[in-house]
């Protein structure tokens, strides 16, 4: 009998402390830390894995990811200049993987978010009263450099990491806005105003050169037409001599009557003339040329 109240005892026991054991097992997930009390003093760190507490002595005070972390702060501020700012920012952290980074985590922050965006806001107003609303557009990088270094050692006293900060969005209200638009039309159309300006200059000048090389053309084109007229009178002068012996006024005298007949039949053929009336009478011809001998002579007596 007290063999077998022995042998039960034994067995309940086994049983406790097989539970016991199996309650205190932890097994850590991938890029996660518990962090391990003594008597609610810090111990230790468990890592991903198998782990083991010591029943009752240890307990597990908080479940700390290593994973990156977004952080997003967005709010309006005052400008230099006065002009409420919107401005939103997104902070990419982690907490550092080492026991004393892991600690400062747990216990130094009360509540991790609100002292984190406490600062954020802290360092953008500050940033952005010291600037226009107009520089802030310009210095976006800087501001999300001077936020990034401004942060950085507070967040290493907390245990954290800064990744990455950017600057996601600027904005204004929209009465400035729209005076930035009308600013910026306003320098496009002075643009736009000189370019059309230089190019009626640039065309005009073009255009004049243009005309002034027609002329020049035409003067030596009517230059070298009167130099082959004159060489063709000569050379036919000189041919009608050889050929009949006359005086050259006479001579001169048929050729301009010549030309002179040439030049009423081109009117005639033009198809604007209208209709003209000649006296084309033998006695006319032979006026004419009365006149024109008379002509060559009172040219040649001057």
């Amino acid at each position: 009998m007290e063999t077998s109240v022995f042998s039960g005892v034994s067995t309940i026991i086994l049983i406790a402390i097989l539970l016991l054991f199996l309650f205190n097992i932890r097994i850590v997930q991938q890029n996660t830390v518990y962090v391990i009390e003594f008597f609610g003093k810090f111990k230790r760190i468990m890592n991903a894995g198998f782990n083991f507490k010591i029943p009752i002595l240890e307990r597990v005070a908080q479940t700390v990811s290593l994973r990156q972390q977004n952080f997003v702060v967005s709010g309006n501020y005052p400008s230099k200049d006065k002009v409420i700012v919107s401005v939103a920012t997104n902070l990419i952290y982690s907490v550092q993987n080492d026991a004393e980074g892991i600690k400062c985590f747990t216990y130094a922050l009360q509540n991790a978010n609100i002292s984190i965006g406490a600062i954020i806001e802290n360092s953008l107003r500050t940033y952005i009263a010291k600037e226009t609303h107009e520089g802030i557009l310009e210095k976006k990088e800087e501001l999300a450099m001077h936020i990034h270094n401004d942060l950085e050692k507070q967040f290493k006293e907390w245990g954290m990491s800064i990744r990455s900060f950017q600057i996601t969005n600027v904005s204004f209200p929209t009465t400035i806005t729209d005076a930035m638009s009308e600013v910026v039309a306003s320098e496009q159309l002075r643009k736009a105003a000189i370019n059309k300006g230089e190019a009626a200059k640039i065309q005009a000048i073009k255009e004049a050169e243009g005309e002034k090389e027609r002329k020049r053309l035409q003067g030596e084109g009517i230059s070298l037409e009167r130099q082959a007229i004159a060489d063709g009178l000569k050379n036919s002068i000189e041919i009608v001599q050889k050929a009949t012996g006359q005086d050259s006024k006479e001579i001169m005298a048929i050729l301009n009557l010549t030309q002179y007949l040439d030049t009423l039949k081109s009117v005639g053929m033009s198809p604007n003339s209208k209709v003209i009336f000649l006296d084309s009478s033998i006695h006319k011809t032979a006026d004419l040329m009365q006149q024109l001998i008379g002509a060559s002579e009172t040219t040649k007596k001057a």
